[in-house]
């Protein structure tokens, strides 16, 4: 048999085919086992990598100023194997649905509240350096943190001294009873603070509710007594002594206490945290509570005067609201939650007498509100300005004058006085007229550090070119009108009597005024501003 015979024969031979496919297969087979066991290994520790970034961003963001230390402390507790940090950058997070989601995080700021991180590991391959070429692989995860840093704050929040007898006619009036609490009642109740998430939980008592959040507790319908109560119950001392006693008389008003209080972020407690409250003014919340209720918002008072020949003040108040969805108290975490004292008018019928003639003065006074924002919130363990406030003081108006009792009733209407007849004679009358405008709409930067924040620091923003003194200012500005029907009066007289009749009355409705309002939280041409409550290192992943 020839070499070609032999050559053909082995070409049309199928003997051991098989075997030669099945060695070629398993070849194949087992070079793409290896690259799978390769390939799901590195998924699988990636994945590992990228958890634990995201454990480290968090911490990271959690701790401003330590944000590389909290960072190695995560990754050394996860996993002792070659893990680097490659890069760590802080920045500012903007949770904005408006801006695409790669561009919310911006390298820098002035008080950054986000950290991204990128982290990175040497993977060996087990099969693959035979395919590559390499014994190892770099793996890298990125992952960004963001704090969640919360605080509360207020607007109109002054404890005001509490003298003679206009409190007890004040809040007697607001709660529809008589009450007759001493200086130290009224004491107790300007130093003492009330957890708004305790008050919270102690009213959701009162209701019988609860499965209620305490958001929406503060969303139900309550009455006086029972809010008042609620305060009580989260106050100690005589505090508590002094709101179960208004408790117990005031009247069965209805009010909605979500339009003064706006828990925000912590609307969705359940439970109250001790370690992290949020403190406001026992008095201030009780004036918030019952101006609330106060249904025609209307207080008439009758206040007894060191004024000669045994005058008096007969005081007509009227009280706004705050605008929709803008409470005086809010927890919030971002700058967009707007804080409105409400609108007060006030009415003074003063009624003077002199040697000459009877002079009546009337006073009118509308205070504008005033707004407040968080504009920053700086976590950093040393800033001086750990919460800024911008505020804006309302313009402000007094006047000596009339106006009509439904414009006066009308807040929704600005106040137009007319001349007011001061001196009524069978002979003569004498008219005057007098006004008085504060103006400020800038913004003004109000900072909080840490320390003022636990100390419950008020901080007044007042408007530029602010008059003390506003009475006085009045009757120093003040026009007198003569109206002369007959003859024989000796006219120096009696303008004269007029004028010191106003000037001798303006400094006790200058006291009036300056007690009155700082009892209801406000302040002519004046902002109050306190911060509550700080809560940084809560962070979340974006």
């Amino acid at each position: 048999m020839t070499a070609f015979t032999l050559l053909r024969a082995l070409v049309r031979s199928r003997r051991g085919s098989t075997s030669i496919t099945t060695a070629f297969a398993m070849t194949m087979l087992i070079g793409a086992a290896a690259f799978a066991v390769d390939l799901g290994s590195l998924y699988l520790d990636r994945r590992k990598l990228q958890g634990i970034a995201d454990a480290a961003a968090m911490a990271a963001a959690g701790r401003p100023g330590e944000e590389q230390v909290a960072a190695q402390r995560i990754i050394a507790a996860n996993c002792d194997c070659g893990i680097r940090i490659a890069a760590l950058t802080r920045g500012t997070y903007t949770a904005d649905p408006g801006i695409q989601a790669e561009q919310r995080f911006s390298t820098g700021g002035s008080s950054p509240n986000a950290v991204r991180i990128t982290l990175t590991r040497d993977r060996p391959l087990f099969f693959g350096s035979f395919l590559t070429g390499r014994q190892d692989s770099v793996i890298r995860a990125t992952a960004t943190g963001a704090r969640r840093g919360y605080a509360a704050f207020s607007l109109g929040s002054r404890v005001a001294a509490v003298n003679g007898g206009l409190p007890n006619a004040l809040l007697s009036s607001l709660t529809g009873s008589q009450l007759s609490l001493s200086l130290m009642d009224y004491e107790a109740l300007a130093s003492s603070d009330v957890d708004l998430l305790a008050f919270s939980e102690a009213l959701r008592t009162e209701l019988d509710a609860d499965v209620l959040t305490f958001g929406q507790t503060l969303d139900t319908q309550v009455t006086m007594p029972q809010v008042v109560s609620a305060l009580a119950k989260a106050s100690d001392g005589r505090a508590a002594t002094v709101l179960e006693h208004i408790a117990d008389r005031a009247l069965p008003r209805s009010l909605l206490p979500s339009r003064a209080i706006d828990l925000g972020p912590r609307s969705s407690s359940i439970r109250v945290d001790a370690a992290n409250p949020v403190n406001v003014n026992a008095l201030s919340l009780l004036r918030a509570m019952l101006l609330l209720g106060n249904a025609n918002r209307q207080v008439d008072l009758s206040v007894a005067s060191n004024l000669p020949g045994g005058s008096g003040i007969d005081i007509a108040l009227m009280i706004g609201e705050p605008p929709a969805n803008s409470p005086l108290i809010a927890v919030t975490d971002t700058n967009d939650v707007i804080v409105r004292t409400a609108q007060v008018r006030l009415k003074l019928d003063t009624r003077i007498a002199t040697p000459v003639a009877s002079v009546h003065l009337p006073v009118l006074a509308e205070l504008g509100s005033a707004s407040a924002r968080i504009t920053d919130i700086d976590c950093r363990p040393n800033s001086s300005e750990a919460v800024s406030l911008g505020v804006v003081t309302s313009p402000a108006m007094l006047a000596i004058g009339t106006v009509d009792d439904g414009d006066f009733q009308d807040m929704q209407r600005a106040l137009d006085p007319e001349m007011a007849r001061v001196v009524k004679l069978p002979l003569v009358s004498v008219d005057a007229e007098a006004e008085l405008v504060l103006s400020d709409l800038a913004r003004k930067q109000v900072a909080f550090s840490r320390s003022a924040i636990d100390e419950g620091q008020v901080k007044t923003v007042s408007s530029t070119g602010l008059v003390a003194g506003a009475a006085q200012s009045l009757s120093d500005r003040m026009e007198l009108h003569l109206n002369v029907l007959g003859l024989g009066l000796n006219l120096k007289a009696l303008t004269g009597a007029v004028g010191g009749a106003a000037a001798l009355a303006a400094p006790v409705l200058d006291g009036v005024l300056s007690d009155l309002t700082g009892l209801l939280g406000v302040s002519v041409g004046q902002a109050d501003a306190q911060v509550n409550a700080l809560r940084c290192g809560k962070a979340r992943l974006v």
